[in-house]
């Protein structure tokens, strides 16, 4: 069937062509494997010499190569100036249309395109005089979005943030910093009265033993809002430390705006920096790094920050050294 199709393709190509070519491409055609394809070069062929042939090419026929006759078209192909002009009538016309319906305004009609969910969009605003209709004659089928922002990676780490921030705008305000103490209660999962540091915060789980009991104590350090409720800073957020968590709170309002916005919750980038470092060079845990400890192949990756830090030749480091390092390297301080 395929073979009748293509013989038929090549009895609607010009005669001209179809005497030359037909018997050389039908040869071609039944020893090929590709039938479709061949099938589809049919059609291609068949459109460019009806329609984009403007004068008979110079055709030669080559020799033939292992029995198999070739064919090629020795001239470019140039379309024939009176095929533009249906594609050229066709422009003016729509063209024309197009600027008559533009011109008479009285024959367009009214419709009010819209949505019964509004919605906040990131394009400018767009200010009509029309008033709210109960239907409306199209409508957009769209989700609402919603009204407050993402919730905030950082409020999503320390979990602090997320119970304190009821209505996950990403700012704690003054009610909801006098609201603390029921919104911390609510994280003592294992109801001991306190929150621990896996309570108030999201940890690193594969440490050992004693490198936990030092990640927890830098954890509550590090972060401001945590600080601020561990009063005596032992690590974990006591009965009484819940209770006057409104009041530990107020103390990072630094703008005195009566709300905490999170670039005042968030830590300081020198201090994580320098407790990221003491946690993994301090390796006895005595709150320093000495001589010793800054010969290992992670001290070396960081040689420059530690030698800013012991300027003064001490022979130790302490984090408050690498803080001042650190500041002075990114610009921010002394």
């Amino acid at each position: 069937m395929t073979r009748q199709l293509y013989t038929l393709l090549l009895r609607l190509h010009p005669r001209a062509f179809r005497d030359r070519f037909g018997e050389e491409m039908l040869a071609i055609y039944d020893q090929s494997a590709q039938k479709l394809s061949l099938l589809g070069d049919g059609l291609v062929s068949l459109f460019r010499q009806r329609t984009l042939r403007g004068s008979e090419p110079a055709l030669s026929r080559t020799a033939t190569a292992d029995g198999v006759p070739l064919f090629y078209s020795a001239s470019p192909e140039v379309p024939r100036a009176v095929a533009f002009l249906p594609g050229t009538l066709v422009t003016f016309v729509a063209f024309g249309l197009i600027c008559f319906t533009m011109g008479h305004r009285w024959r367009q009609m009214s419709l009010i395109v819209g949505s019964h969910h509004p919605s906040p969009s990131h394009l400018l605003g767009a200010h009509t005089d029309a008033q709210p209709v109960a239907d409306l004659p199209a409508e957009i089928k769209v989700t609402p979005y919603p009204f407050h922002p993402p919730v905030s990676p950082y409020f999503q780490l320390i979990l602090v943030l997320a119970a304190l921030d009821a209505d996950q705008d990403n700012v704690i305000s003054a009610a909801e910093m006098e609201s603390a103490p029921a919104a911390l209660w609510k994280l003592d999962k294992d109801h001991d009265g306190k929150l621990s540091a896996e309570e108030c915060g999201r940890m690193e789980a594969s440490f050992d033993a004693v490198m936990r009991v030092r990640l927890r104590h830098t954890f509550m350090r590090i972060h401001p809002v945590l600080a601020a409720l561990d009063a005596n800073h032992d690590g974990e957020i006591s009965a009484d430390e819940i209770r006057n968590a409104a009041i530990a709170l107020r103390t990072l309002d630094a703008n005195g705006d009566g709300k905490l916005e999170e670039r005042e919750l968030r830590p300081d980038p020198a201090v994580l920096m320098a407790s990221s470092i003491m946690l993994t060079l301090d390796r006895d845990g005595d709150g320093r790094i000495s001589q010793a400890e800054r010969n290992g192949p992670t001290a070396a990756r960081i040689r420059d920050v530690l030698d800013r830090a012991d300027q003064d030749g001490k022979g130790f480091i302490v984090e408050e050294d690498l803080v001042i390092a650190i500041r002075r390297s990114l610009g921010v301080g002394k």
